[in-house]
């Protein structure tokens, strides 16, 4: 991809200064501008190079950027879209690092001009640790980083940041809103709160002059370790996502119910067989091998709004890495988009509904590409 000129970002903690720092990495020529409503953090975030220079307010920081980056607390995001609203250029590519993505994709696409490049983005990486003493270059490396594109996104616009984003070490998948809401509130929402629920439970039975914590073992700490993330941007997070969380709530309950009447009842057998499908399903979680086969697909589009979400989305809610995207030629009443993705069992499913919707596929190649 072409170097960007300038990313600015907007929010210096942990996410904002790990991405600051990784394009920095990746591009040491390149301007990275920062903005945070802390003073402290922005001199901070100047004084350790993690940004090249600190802009006096948000609307002067966008100024000539190719990406901006808004990597506030969820419930802040919308108040800074509508800041920058009038003073994004057309060139200027929006996105956001919130860990909910509905509401904040609908407001954005209410608020900014139609011809405003904005993407929802949400990179599954983090840690415990929060602010800009917690960020590192390396945060996104081999991480899942999703981008919600819509029928308003732009496929130039999502090809160059998603040429960006894996350029600096990501594993970018496309989910729509809803979807990334909904997967979200099972994989991190509940078991934050899961942890929290699990410390709290523990403490509140303590005997007056016992400390039962201190009887907690490794997998005790091991599970509840992300109990310790910071409490208000969890808060934010929790009530962005109420409905998916509360759902998620729902069908973790009736799985405690489920194993508690087995082991209630005595049912060995049902008990093992609970215990060993989990056992199984977790070992499949294990890091990919070393080589992945990638594949080269040419898919024919129309020259339509929402050609590239229909895409992306296809292979993304199927789980599928989309390594790398390029429009070939899209102009005039067609094109070709040419995808190169991580082989998976699931790619027939992918193909046959796109075939479904009227694209003509042809594969270009097959090949190993080791994973870095």
């Amino acid at each position: 991809m072409a170097e960007p000129q300038k990313v600015t970002v907007i929010g210096v903690g942990l996410i904002g200064g790990s991405i600051s720092l990784a394009v920095k990495s990746r591009w040491p020529q390149v301007t990275v501008t920062g903005f945070d409503i802390d003073s402290d953090v922005q001199s901070e975030a100047l004084s350790q190079g993690v940004i090249d220079e600190i802009a006096s307010d948000i609307e002067s920081s966008c100024a000539g950027a190719d990406f901006v980056f808004i990597a506030t607390p969820v419930l802040i995001v919308p108040r800074v879209i509508e800041a920058i609203a009038s003073v994004v250029g057309e060139e200027t590519i929006v996105t956001d690092v919130g860990s909910t993505k509905t509401a904040i994709v609908e407001i954005a696409e209410k608020a900014l001009p139609p011809t405003t490049n904005f993407i929802g983005g949400h990179p599954l990486a983090g840690s415990e640790q929060a602010g800009l003493q917690a960020a590192t270059p390396e945060l996104l490396k081999d991480s899942v980083y999703v981008l919600t594109p819509t029928t308003r996104t732009s496929p130039d616009a999502f090809q160059k940041l998603h040429q960006l984003l894996t350029n600096l070490g990501a594993k970018v998948m496309a989910l729509s809103p809803n979807k990334h809401d909904e997967i979200v509130a099972g994989v991190s929402h509940l078991p934050h709160l899961t942890a929290t629920a699990l410390v709290n439970v523990v403490a509140a039975v303590e005997e007056e002059g016992e400390n039962r914590l201190l009887f907690a073992a490794g997998g005790f700490r091991d599970l509840t370790r992300i109990a310790s993330g910071n409490p208000e941007l969890w808060a934010d997070i929790c009530l962005d996502n109420k409905e998916a969380i509360a759902v998620s709530i729902d069908k973790l309950t009736a799985g405690l119910n489920n194993i508690r009447q087995v082991i209630t009842v005595g049912d060995r057998d049902r008990l093992l067989k609970i215990l060993a499908t989990a056992k199984d399903r977790r070992a499949s979680m294990s890091s990919a091998a070393a080589t992945t086969v990638i594949r080269e697909f040419n898919i024919s589009v129309s020259d339509k709004p929402g050609i590239i979400s229909q895409i992306t989305l296809t292979f993304g809610q199927l789980g599928i890495n989309i390594e790398d995207i390029q429009i070939v030629h899209l102009g005039g009443d067609s094109g070709v988009v040419k995808l190169l993705v991580n082989d998976s069992p699931r790619i027939h499913k992918a193909l046959s509904e796109l075939k479904n919707l009227g694209h003509k596929i042809t594969e270009s190649r097959e090949s190993s590409g080791s994973k870095e």
